[in-house]
């Protein structure tokens, strides 16, 4: 079980890294090239490249909590790490590589709603999830 460990936080710390990388201009390519390079972020992929740092986000947050013997009490929080990844990413996304447009701030706006929702729909579900148990 210790190498698995080891091997789960080797990967976690590669997924923050991943996650983290772009806002820095860089990229991490470990498909066929094996390389850092120059993020290539322009409004074209912006969007794509937020989407895969609040997906890597998520996933080092789920290894942390497995890693630390937290489970999820709710089948709505994978959505709601991503929901609130997202959240983070995207306005740095915007800043760093492109300006506020209506757009945005609808996309914004939607997720923020989405996540609240969600948090309740977590929060009420975490509640209940263990009552039959008993």
């Amino acid at each position: 079980m210790r190498i698995f460990n080891t091997a789960l936080l080797l990967l976690t710390i590669l997924m923050a890294v991943m996650a983290l990388l772009p806002l820095f201009g860089l990229d991490l390519v470990l498909m066929g090239e094996w390389k850092l390079r120059s993020a290539q972020i322009d409004e074209t992929n912006q969007h794509l490249n937020m989407v895969r740092s609040a997906a890597f986000a998520s996933f080092a947050s789920f290894s942390v909590n497995y890693l630390r013997r937290r489970r999820p009490l709710s089948s709505v929080a994978p959505l709601l790490y991503f929901c609130v990844w997202a959240l983070f990413f995207a306005p740095v996304y915007v800043f760093l590589y492109s300006e506020f447009q209506l757009a945005d701030v609808a996309f914004l706006l939607f997720v923020f709603v989405i996540t609240v929702v969600l948090y309740r729909e977590n929060q009420k579900e975490a509640k209940t999830i263990f009552v039959e148990e008993w």
